[in-house]
């Protein structure tokens, strides 16, 4: 190697700066275009865009507080100085350590617990490394599954849990305008939530409030640690026909599997493996086989209702002038995110992301709001019939 260009890297190094030119053994190796962060209440997510899968090491250090990620054969294409700020993040840059090693130095205001993981290459990105920053030793589903607990009593508020879809690096569907779904979801959860807590006896909350990923088994927990009388989770579909138009409302099937139609067993398959994008119980009972009776029952009892909460969700929105329904009846599918035991759960299809006219229906608040207050209806039909308020 030129020995100009070692005395080059010593001394950038040394400033905390990244060299402005990759170093020549790094040539045959792969890249890193981008890094973005998404803030959690729990957790930070940093996300490094890759080219081509990369090993790496992870580092904690103290005093004052930082996490190094060192990525062998790999090189930056971006800025030394990132500008990542957060809560958490105070800081961060890169610089060229050892050879072939390029290095990301975050300098944080907490003590974090960090953990990391690989993400294979999809057909919207390329591989990525992904680094959770959790804000202390305790597993981040356990901590943002207990939320303010709702205690359960004959005259108690009635509680709505509503689950916008996707979020963080799990944009959902995108359409034709670039239009994610994520974001969609979390503006017509928002105004349910708003609409629902102007009602009395009536409370909402969401798994999500910002743009972060939330695992599909911890929205679950999420919605059961709040005692929910009720789960919505909101989502936009796609479909490769952009034709495709119109909103759809779903429950659990029985067994929990997809139904033999093409299209939703796509769609289930693309909701279901979110998590790969974003991330990666009856406790008294001791019986195996007793507890398997009661959830099955409880399952049961769950499915039937949820059916009645789809047709009363479905009655509403046929109220809206501009909206289509894809399906006139409530479908049945293997949503993963409609598997609580104890509690009527229901994934709207708002609209398809997909089909251009919708798309842009979805982007309007007077849309968005109608919606809402469509959903509002239902919610207090089901939760009346129920006696629940």
């Amino acid at each position: 190697m030129d020995r100009r260009l070692i005395l080059k890297a010593m001394a950038l190094s040394a400033c905390g700066l990244l060299l402005p030119v990759a170093p020549v053994w790094a040539k045959k190796g792969g890249q890193v275009s981008d890094i973005r962060i998404w803030t959690a209440p729990d957790h930070t997510r940093i996300v490094f865009e890759l080219d081509k899968p990369a090993n790496h090491k992870l580092i904690k250090l103290s005093g004052p507080n930082r996490v190094v990620v060192d990525l062998k054969d790999t090189v930056y294409s971006i800025s030394e100085e990132l500008n990542l700020s957060d809560s958490v993040i105070k800081r961060a840059y890169t610089i060229s350590s050892e050879p072939g090693t390029t290095r990301a130095i975050f300098e944080l205001n907490k003590d974090v617990q960090p953990r990391s993981f690989a993400l294979q290459a999809t057909d919207k990105t390329g591989p990525r490394l992904v680094v959770d920053l959790y804000l202390d030793n305790r597993n981040a589903a356990e901590r943002a599954a207990k939320p303010n607990f709702v205690e359960k009593s004959t005259n108690r508020t009635a509680v709505v849990v509503i689950d916008p879809g996707h979020g963080g690096e799990d944009p959902g569907t995108i359409g034709p305008s670039g239009t994610y779904e994520k974001h969609v979801a979390l503006k017509v959860a928002n105004r349910l939530a708003w609409h629902i807590n102007k009602q009395p006896g009536y409370k909402a909350y969401l798994t999500r409030t910002g743009d972060y990923y939330v695992g599909l088994r911890k929205r679950v927990d999420i919605a059961r640690n709040y005692n929910a009388d009720l789960f919505i989770s909101l989502h936009a579909d796609g479909f490769r026909d952009s034709s495709a138009k119109g909103a759809s409302v779903y429950c659990l099937s029985e067994r929990g599997k997809p139904s033999l139609d093409r299209a939703i067993r796509a769609l289930v398959n693309r909701e279901n493996g979110a998590d790969q994008i974003g991330g990666v119980d009856l406790d008294q009972v001791t019986d195996p086989e007793v507890r398997g009776i009661l959830m099955d029952l409880s399952q049961r009892d769950s499915l039937n209702r949820g059916l009645t909460l789809g047709k009363t969700l479905l009655g509403a929105m046929k109220g809206i002038p501009q909206l289509k329904l894809h399906y006139k009846s409530v479908k049945q599918a293997g949503f993963a995110v409609l598997k609580a035991p104890d509690m009527p759960s229901v994934l709207v299809e708002m609209a398809y992301l997909t089909n251009a006219q919708e798309e842009q229906l979805l982007l309007q608040d007077s849309y968005q709001d109608s919606l809402a207050k469509a959903l509002l209806t239902g919610t207090k039909n089901y939760l009346q019939y129920s006696n629940i308020a």
